[in-house]
């Protein structure tokens, strides 16, 4: 039996179609919240058994996972100690965590929670097998919360400010190849077993190129302004002084000016990732915007 949570959230869905496009027979647990809509669930034509509560709930957790092989601990990477503590106490043989490359961040704030939680948890391996799977960002609807924002700035507004000078690398990864590669791993258990795969879109490009990149499929003609950085940081600050629900943060403009790339050819000769370029998979996301956008007007 197969333990799943977070699967109504964005890269859980494109994990949901890939076993209904397989066929996949075996039993499925998953654990929803009580406000989920859980339609699409129903309508699959799997055997899924939901279980209703919370990842803060560990006696439910302990008694939902009676029974279980196999855990796939798809949302947050805040609650998978309590997963992991729920899938030992049950003797599961096997669990597989989708955690964050946020972890190589040089930003303490951004990477230390991670690092810990992530580290605490591999020590574990001597009680159970431990595959984790790191994505980078992860963008391909309006459920993500990265690009989508871009989308409707770059939409909305003829001017982009662009903090630095956009060299940084990017790598976003399409929420469909993640979906997807959650099934391969689960199903190719002899090679993935007890192993650590970084998850990324195609290609890595400039953070500048990529802006481009949404402005052009959007067929607007954004100019990009550059401001320098010691700028930028200081007016960042002014803002966040003046502004008590500031939306960036000094850090975060910091934090912009790091590379993002990151190698999956583990993952590739593993179980044959290969994820959609960045150009390609942003095109259904664009229209889905475009779609609603005039929807509303």
């Amino acid at each position: 039996m197969l333990f799943v949570t977070g699967i109504t959230g964005h890269t859980g869905k494109w994990f949901l179609n890939r076993l209904i496009k397989e066929k996949y027979q075996g039993k499925i647990k998953c654990l929803v919240r009580e406000n989920s809509d859980t339609k699409f669930l129903d309508h699959s034509g799997l055997n899924i058994e939901k279980v209703y509560g919370s990842l803060e709930d560990k006696d439910l957790l302990d008694y939902s996972m009676c029974n279980v092989k196999t855990l796939l601990h798809i949302s947050s990477i805040l609650f998978s100690n309590n997963v992991i503590d729920a899938a030992i106490k049950n003797n599961l043989k096997w669990a597989i965590l989708v955690h964050t490359t946020g972890r190589y961040s040089k930003f303490k704030s951004a990477s230390e929670e991670y690092i810990k939680i992530e580290d605490g948890i591999l020590k574990k391996r001597n009680q159970i097998g431990i595959t984790v799977l790191r994505p980078t960002m992860i963008y391909g609807s309006s459920h993500d919360r990265n690009m989508y924002k871009l989308i409707d700035y770059l939409y909305r507004h003829k001017f982009f400010p662009l903090f630095g000078n956009g060299e940084n690398l990017m790598q976003p990864v399409h929420a469909k190849d993640l979906g997807y590669a959650y099934y391969d791993v689960l199903t190719n258990a002899n090679i993935a077993f007890n192993k650590e795969y970084n998850l990324a879109g195609r290609h890595s490009l400039h953070y500048i190129d990529l802006v481009k990149c949404v402005s052009e499929e959007l067929g607007r003609k954004n100019i990009i302004v550059k401001v320098p950085l010691p700028i930028s940081v200081f007016a960042a600050k002014i803002y966040n002084y003046f502004n008590k629900h500031a939306i960036i943060s000094v850090e975060q403009v910091l934090r912009m000016q790091e590379d993002k790339a990151f190698s999956y050819k583990a993952a590739t000769q593993d179980f044959n990732y290969s994820p959609v370029s960045f150009e390609d998979g942003i095109k259904n996301e664009v229209k889905e915007y475009i779609e609603y956008y005039h929807k509303g007007k």
